[in-house]
């Protein structure tokens, strides 16, 4: 703290967060949060404000998945908390760890304050942790219980702070984090002898690697159970970029959006090894894809054991320090390996089309590979959700050092742009690539102006077939007919400048030479590519998934 104003409540709750390794907090002001955020300005901390609550909180998800820290936001109360609460849902489902600080009226008169909400029942759905601070000297207790939730039980934990505790004199002791327990959990032994027994009667077994597996940093680990096991390593979109594109028996995502390796290597699986990984509906293809499978889940959570399907087998532990001790046991298998290996070299060019080409507007898989190919290979890409989300899952291979971030499991419109925006003040030497909808973008398009504020120089692909694809394309496969799913689309680049951005419309792949310039420039302000793409196109993997 560097003012001279006697500390207050407000002071000690950013000491403690500094104390906890927060060095930006994200947000919007209000009347509740007022008084925290003023004393930010005496405080190491930076406050990257967005224009929508949704949006702030999801630039929180972002850094948070970036940097594998706590993403810390604050919202004000009542409806900051509800335009927040689509992005606190999305990161719960996604296992994200956030601190959400809530200002709320003060203790008195709280239930007769214009903007009243009880925020503990409104979010206990949506999040791992709930409380509210009564007095300033319950803060050090419930700040690290909060932030301790928020690690793991692997989501979001709700602080609400009322504006009496936010401006009472600072507690005098200092804020003492609780210690992060950094050593790598290992499986029960015994379940782990079950597992090698089932691996060592596979025939055709494989590996599913997912959002776990690329926090644990389980590459290497994976890579060589795979060798010795004989087995494929597919991944889910949240772990796609854990493996070089044209590594050993990666097989690619799996799924949805499969690869041709893994529709001729997944389908006859006998044991599947899901490391970090969940059994959802789009990753078995609805309970198609291993209906006959055993099953042998590796979590760090217990809460994500059988969320989806009842394993055969269950080993509670670190992805890689599992992985590792299974592969200890495992018997190898060569022969299997380099059938294995042949399969994935001989499928690794699977992905071809014919593009469409109406006159003005670009084939979205085209585009998505151009884009591509002229960014570098440790970009962080972020994913929409519609039609537009398939189409970087196929056809944007992704290098070890890269990242996808996608919000998987609750599907929200307009996520992307957020996130990008997130993950760019988390990572601001990387080049940051945003794909998203025109129907998404339209969500959340006001926040264009916060990249461009924050001097945030991400790259904003809008894959624009002027309609809610995925729900066009739904509704003529089983309606035959659309409804309120067409519309013009606006000028996005005219859009895109009023709020302070470069852009340009793009109808041509020449188009794309933008983002050449653009990143030779090394601009501090966002590129929008309003890119015109082909209605017709619907995403990989439909129908009927």
């Amino acid at each position: 703290m560097t003012g001279e104003s006697p500390a207050t409540g407000s002071d000690y709750i950013l000491e403690a967060l500094e104390a906890e390794g927060t060095s930006t907090l994200f947000g919007l002001i209000g009347e509740g949060n007022a008084h925290l955020l003023d004393r930010v300005n005496d405080h190491d901390i930076e406050f990257a404000y967005a224009r929508h609550e949704q949006v702030a909180v999801t630039m929180a998800d972002a850094y948070a998945r970036t940097t594998g820290s706590v993403g810390v936001c604050t919202l004000t109360h009542g409806p900051g908390v509800t335009n927040g609460a689509t992005g606190i849902a999305a990161a719960d489902r996604d296992n994200v760890p956030l601190m959400i600080i809530v200002g709320d009226t003060g203790i008195e008169g709280r239930e007769t304050s214009l903007q009243y909400l009880d925020h503990q029942s409104f979010t206990r759905p949506i999040s791992v942790y709930q409380t509210r601070i009564e007095s300033i000297e319950t803060a050090p207790e419930t700040i690290r219980r909060a932030f301790g939730k928020a690690r793991t039980q692997h989501g979001p934990a709700i602080v609400e702070i009322p504006s009496d505790v936010q401006t009472a004199d600072a507690p005098e002791a200092t804020y003492r984090p609780k210690p992060v327990l950094s050593q790598r959990t290992s499986p029960d032994p015994s379940v782990v002898v079950e597992a090698v027994e089932l691996l060592d009667n596979a025939e055709s077994p494989v590996i599913l690697a997912g959002g776990g597996a690329m926090a644990s940093q389980a590459a290497d680990a994976l890579s060589s159970l795979a060798e010795r096991l004989g087995a494929p390593i597919a991944v889910t979109y949240f772990g796609k970029g854990l493996f070089d594109a044209d590594a050993p028996l990666y097989s690619g995502i799996a799924g949805t959006f499969m690869s041709p390796a893994n529709d001729e290597l997944l389908w006859d699986a006998d044991v599947v090894v899901t490391a970090g990984a969940q059994l959802s509906g789009k990753v078995t293809r609805y309970g198609d894809l291993y209906a006959d499978a055993d099953v042998i889940q590796i979590d760090i959570d217990p809460d994500a054991i059988a969320r989806y399907r009842s394993p055969s087998v269950s080993l509670l532990g670190d992805a890689a320090a599992t992985v590792d001790a299974l592969t200890e046991r495992i018997a190898p298998v060569p022969d299997r390996t380099e059938r294995v290996k042949g399969i994935v070299e001989r499928a690794e060019n699977g992905f071809e089309f014919e593009p469409s080409s109406p006159d003005g507007v670009l084939d979205p898989r085209e585009a998505t590979r151009e884009v591509a190919a002229r960014i570098p290979d440790d970009s962080i890409v972020t994913i929409d959700s519609g039609n537009n989300t398939g189409f970087p899952a196929v056809f944007h291979p992704m290098g070890a050092d890269g990242r996808m971030l996608v919000n998987g499991n609750f599907g929200t419109m307009g996520y992307a742009l957020p996130a990008a925006l997130g993950a760019q003040v988390a990572a601001p030497d990387r080049t940051v690539v945003c794909y998203a909808g025109d129907g998404s973008l339209l969500q959340v398009v006001q926040d264009i102006e916060t990249a461009s504020r924050l001097g945030l120089p991400i790259i904003v692909i809008v894959l624009n077939d002027e309609s809610y694809g995925i729900i066009r394309h739904r509704q003529q496969l089983e309606y035959g007919r659309q409804t309120a799913a067409d519309y013009e689309s606006p000028d996005f680049a005219t859009v895109a400048r009023g709020l302070g951005a470069r852009a340009e419309t793009v109808r041509s792949l020449d188009g794309f030479d933008a983002i050449d310039g653009h990143l030779r420039s090394a601009s501090s302000k966002p590129l929008v590519l309003d890119v015109r793409t082909d209605p017709d196109v619907s995403r990989p993997g439909f129908p009927p998934y």
